[in-house]
């Protein structure tokens, strides 16, 4: 939630630095303008709810300001997407609610747990990420009063 926001901060910082005249030169560098407005934009990103508005980047002085509103947009849709693959990057490697349910039973029904089994049922897993998930499995069960097995 707090990144939608950011995003949207950032967008409207940029957008205001759109305002202003362009001439009428045929051929304005619009790549350089883009990479000049990616920098503003990733700028009012990391300064969150302290990004200034700023001033429309010297880059793009030439362009018209239908061509710097779509700039704005792909640059927009771009970070839209990176926080889209980051939120989904974030929960790889967490195990599925089948997974932790079974590491539950193995720990509340054994002394043992079948990591062989784990590789299965927790499938995608590492095992390192399945160790992971049987400790927090197990500080979970801990916090709820249950006793994993001695």
């Amino acid at each position: 939630m707090r990144t939608r926001h950011l995003l949207t901060a950032a967008s409207a910082v940029v957008l205001l630095a759109l305002t202003g005249c362009s001439s009428s030169d045929p051929k304005p560098d619009t790549a350089a303008c883009k990479t000049a407005m990616a920098k503003q934009l990733d700028q009012a990103i990391a300064d969150g709810d302290q990004a200034k508005e700023s001033d429309r980047p010297a880059a793009c002085d030439e362009v018209d300001t239908k061509t710097l509103e779509r700039i704005t947009g792909e640059l927009t849709a771009d970070k839209v997407g990176e926080v889209v693959d980051d939120a989904f990057t974030d929960t790889a490697g967490q195990p599925s609610a089948e997974c932790r349910a079974w590491i539950e039973d193995e720990l509340l029904s054994s002394e043992d747990i079948d990591a062989a089994n784990g590789m299965d049922v927790c499938g995608g897993l590492t095992g390192e990420q399945l160790d992971q998930a049987i400790e927090d499995v197990t500080n979970d069960l801990t916090n709820e009063g249950a006793t994993p097995a001695p």
